[in-house]
């Protein structure tokens, strides 16, 4: 027979072994402006494990470039197509998704939890349209919750 104690634990490691993960997001930019969104799937292995938005920011041949701390190599960068972005009521969404076992999803792990400061550009034709830094403290704790 199990002692209460022990059958609590067990309980408390069942339910949250079993508990529904939340989406982790962070935006840079404001959200009633021009923006990028990232979020990241409780479950690694969806096909939709990372979905990066751009919002009133970005078009068809922009440039989006994010990169990590200091480092002068992009961890992602990429000019957007007409396939990744769609015009509404709102202006341009731009949408670009990233399945866990793509290799650059475990890339953009690794570098969101080992580095302090994310930065996210885009540009077009040139000309910059919006550059923002956004710090990445805490996205380890709650990505691995």
């Amino acid at each position: 027979m199990l002692s209460p104690v022990f059958r609590a634990l067990l309980l408390t490691a069942f339910l949250a072994a079993h508990a529904q993960a939340a989406q982790v997001t962070l935006m840079a930019g404001p959200p009633d402006a021009r923006h990028v969104t990232f979020a990241f799937d409780p479950d690694p292995s969806a096909a939709e494990a990372l979905v990066i938005e751009t919002r009133r920011v970005g078009n068809p041949d922009a440039t989006l470039r994010i990169w990590i701390d200091k480092s002068p190599i992009a961890l992602f960068e990429r000019i957007l197509t007409s396939e990744d972005c769609k015009f509404d009521g709102d202006g341009v969404l731009c949408r670009l998704i990233i399945s866990g076992g793509d290799p650059s999803y475990a890339q953009f792990v690794a570098a969101f939890r080992a580095g302090r400061t994310l930065h996210v550009e885009v540009r077009n034709a040139g000309v910059m349209e919006m550059q923002e830094n956004l710090s990445l403290r805490g996205f380890s704790a709650t990505y691995d919750q």
